[in-house]
């Protein structure tokens, strides 16, 4: 589904990002000639606009140092230089650090707990790390850091890399939102492009939208994605988990044989088996039969299972040649429908099983390395991760029936079909991935002719959504009367007698209807 050639993004280690970091750090040092302390602090004071740093250099040098605290301050008179002691818990010592800005002078723990408190414990990076002392602004970069402990390096690193990520954060620089990924997507274009964005690989499996963050959500927007997640599919869950109106008439209703109307079976008609119905008849809860049908003392032995075989006797023979009808219509129920929340937890299990397998993958491949050549293993793993990303759209394709085939079923039939259409080209693929696996000599051919016609398939899939499936041309025909009606899909005229459009419905005649042409 995607071209790995053209696609607009790496996807970079947390080292790889250090080292772009870095080499920001080192242009700005090498091209005006300054250590890369202080370029870094510059970087972090600018919120690493390497352009802005490059041109507020270049108009004012010593205005920008000043601003950003690397500029020594000039000291006050009545400090006393030759004290040796930490400026915050007094203690007496040789290992006192400051900066090379200014003589605040504090010992290695009280330097721990003040960048702990203030900066690397805080969510929101701050542009700069000033002395510790309240009335100076000297800054505190590297060439300090360097002179603490293991740690307190350790925890300044991340914080300026976190400072780095979140400068290009929604612009060039994202990490993966998979849980426990390293991974972080450098984005190449300077403004996203929407055939993409939408569709990030990362090289854990996870596949997300680079926009809103959220699993990758093709055909639908991301409104379209955040609303579903937030508002809609919690609202179809409800809905399901509420009991039905007909269900609690089957439960706690018996059909009148002479009308057909519900009567409500409450607990005083479990020892009285004959109900009333408005229309004033009565009959046998149990077997529908009338009370004179049970003898003299009125007892019913027929078992409540038979209820309905004993009503279709009785109503047979019964005086009203019409009930049985009536019941009938009223019992008879529409053909199960799959919703779309159906749609979406299938799709869901079948997203799950594709990871798994690409997991149980990647885990054979390290546990027990087999003899298939790098580049067949490359082919295997690629084509896992396309039926990953597949399912993941076919899933999200069950959002987009949804929102915009509601009332529409002409066009609801038709994505149905290609839904379908879709899955079956998938589960075989996945099939001949499993066989080529387990075969000693891969099958390149097989497998990238089956790729290409799964990337046709879905390439003309997204196309049609795109196009708002317009291929579906279904005809409005106002204040049309007959002896027909018109089905809004093929626009077959129908006889009042049929439910069902016989053309769409009807195999035979639909292969007659093509053959004819």
């Amino acid at each position: 589904m995607e071209n790995d050639v053209e696609r607009p993004y790496a996807v970079l280690t947390m080292d790889e990002v250090k080292e772009l970091m870095k080499k920001e750090i080192s242009e700005i040092s090498e091209i005006f000639l300054i250590s890369k302390s202080d370029a870094t602090v510059l970087l972090m004071f600018l919120r690493w606009d390497s352009n802005r740093v490059l041109e507020r250099l270049g108009e004012d040098m010593e205005k920008l140092m000043t601003e950003s605290g690397l500029k020594s301050v000039v000291f006050d008179s009545n400090q006393d230089l030759s004290d040796v002691s930490c400026g915050i818990c007094s203690k007496i010592g040789d290992g006192l650090i400051s900066t090379p800005f200014c003589s605040h002078k504090l010992c290695k723990s009280c330097w721990s707990e003040y960048l702990e408190k203030n900066f690397f414990s805080v969510e929101k990076n701050q542009t700069a790390i000033s002395c510790p002392d309240q009335s100076c602004r000297a800054a505190v970069g590297p060439d300090t850091i360097e002179k603490l402990t293991v740690r307190d390096q350790e925890m300044y690193e991340k914080y300026v890399l976190k400072s780095y990520r979140e400068r290009c954060l929604g612009w060039k620089i994202k990490q993966c939102p998979a849980p426990g990924c390293d991974y972080v997507i450098e984005f190449h274009l300077a403004s996203e492009d929407d055939e993409h964005s939408l569709n990030i690989v990362c090289l854990c499996g996870h596949i997300f939208c680079w926009r809103c963050m959220l699993e990758s959500h093709r055909p639908v927007t991301c409104n379209n994605a955040s609303d579903w997640l937030s508002r809609d599919l919690m609202k179809l869950i409800g809905e399901v988990d509420k009991p039905s109106p007909l269900s609690w008439i089957e439960t706690n209703t018996k059909p009148c044989p002479h009308c057909s109307i519900p009567v409500e079976l409450d607990d005083v008609h479990q020892w009285n088996q004959f109900l009333t119905c408005a229309c004033s008849g009565r009959f046998c809860w149990k077997c529908f039969q009338p009370p004179e049908a049970h003898g003299i003392y009125g007892s019913c032995f027929a078992p409540e299972g038979l209820s309905n075989v004993g009503f279709s006797r009785w109503s047979n023979v019964g005086s009203n040649p019409w009930s049985n009808i009536g019941f009938n219509r009223w019992r008879r129920a529409e053909p199960e429908k799959i919703s779309c929340l159906d749609l979406w937890k299938a799709s869901q299990v079948s997203l799950e099983e594709a990871k798994s397998e690409l997991e149980a993958f990647e885990e054979s491949i390290i546990k027990k390395p087999s003899d298939l050549k790098v580049q067949d293993v490359q082919v295997l793993r690629e084509g896992l991760m396309l039926v990953v990303q597949c399912r993941q759209f076919l899933k999200w394709s069950c959002v987009y029936d949804h929102l915009h085939t509601e009332y529409d079923m002409a066009k609801r039939e038709y994505l149905r079909f290609l839904q379908e259409n879709a899955s079956a080209l998938v589960r075989s693929f996945s099939q001949s991935i499993k066989e080529e696996t387990e075969a000693k000599e891969l099958t390149r051919g097989k497998l990238l002719s089956e790729t290409t016609n799964i990337g046709n398939y879905f390439y003309h899939f997204i196309k049609a959504l795109r196009e708002g499936l317009s291929e579906v041309k279904a005809k409005s025909y106002d204040n049309y009367g007959g002896p027909y009606w018109l089905c809004d899909r093929c626009t077959y005229g129908n006889s009042w007698f049929e439910r069902a459009c016989k053309m769409c419905c009807d195999p035979t005649a639909s292969i007659m209807d093509e053959l004819s042409d």
